[in-house]
């Protein structure tokens, strides 16, 4: 490591590490802010700042913004893919990926607003994510169709979300 690299080293770590300001960090090493500011995004494009974002439930955020940019929605939550992942981890990541959706706008839903249940194996997913008492300020009602098996029909799945 050179005396370049200790600079940037230093000044991403005051800025990151220690949340300092530019400003604070300018003083202490009587530059401006403005060289500062270079300084970090210097130390971005030369690899010393590496960023980890450990994610509950992976997700793809450029393809949400992308969704959201091309189609005009207000919202988009795409699960990321991962290689090494089967089938029954990638639909109980996508359950509570949806779960958490649900509890971001059902609080937005006047009480006694209705939320409609079907059957199969991701809502079961999702049903099971979501916290006890979840459809409490809802009605829930169960949408036609079945297959039958307990652990996914849509009668039993509606009356867990509704208790």
């Amino acid at each position: 490591m050179n005396e370049r690299d200790d600079l940037l080293a230093m000044v991403a770590s005051l800025y990151y590490k220690l949340n300092q300001g530019q400003g604070e960090i300018a003083q202490r090493l009587g530059v401006s802010t403005s060289k500062v500011s270079r300084l970090i995004k210097e130390a971005w494009e030369r690899g010393i700042i590496d960023v980890q974002i450990r994610m509950p439930i992976p997700r793809d955020f450029a393809l949400e913004n992308e969704l959201v940019s091309r189609f005009g929605l207000r919202d988009a939550m795409v699960l990321a893919g991962t290689p090494d992942a089967d089938d029954s981890s990638l639909v109980a990541a996508a359950g509570q990926l949806a779960a958490v959706y649900l509890q971001r706008i059902i609080p937005g839903l006047a009480p006694g607003s209705s939320i409609g249940v079907a059957w199969g194996t991701g809502v079961h997913a999702t049903v099971s994510a979501l916290p006890n008492n979840f459809g409490r300020q809802l009605d829930v009602v169960q949408l036609m169709g079945g297959v039958g098996a307990l652990v996914v029909d849509g009668p039993d799945l509606a009356r867990i979300v509704a208790v």
